[in-house]
């Protein structure tokens, strides 16, 4: 897979979080990913991603997945930068980056990274 069918994949699967509208897993997914949410959760293979996606669709709505840009590195793993806003009991936001390794042009493993959105400067003059 091209590093632009890559992007492209990157980009329809934060879409279809936004859209609710998801093809097949398998789709996005090798059937051993492995997906570390910033949270801490993690899931392992094609069923627990499933099963995530199912409750999450049921608890949460996302609002934006904005990607503020997508850079492939020395290693071909791809660096995307981006903003979520979401609700559940309550609206929240915060920035984050996703590493992200393909296999035979599929996803096999993203980690997630969070930060607060709202920045302040506490020695600024």
């Amino acid at each position: 897979m091209t590093q632009f069918n890559s992007e492209e994949l990157i980009k329809e699967y934060f879409r279809a979080w936004v859209t609710r509208d998801f093809p097949n897993v398998a789709h996005f997914f090798t059937h051993d990913i492995y997906y570390r949410e910033c949270t801490g959760a993690s899931y392992c293979g094609l069923d627990e991603i499933n099963e995530w996606i199912k409750h999450m669709l049921k608890k949460q709505t996302v609002l934006e997945w904005d990607i503020d840009s997508i850079e492939k590195n020395y290693s071909g793993s791809f660096i995307v930068t981006w903003f979520f806003y979401a609700k559940e009991e309550k609206e929240y936001s915060f920035d984050g980056v996703s590493l992200i390794n393909f296999v035979n042009g599929k996803i096999s493993h993203i980690s997630e990274y969070a930060a607060n959105h709202e920045l302040y400067r506490p020695f600024k003059r």
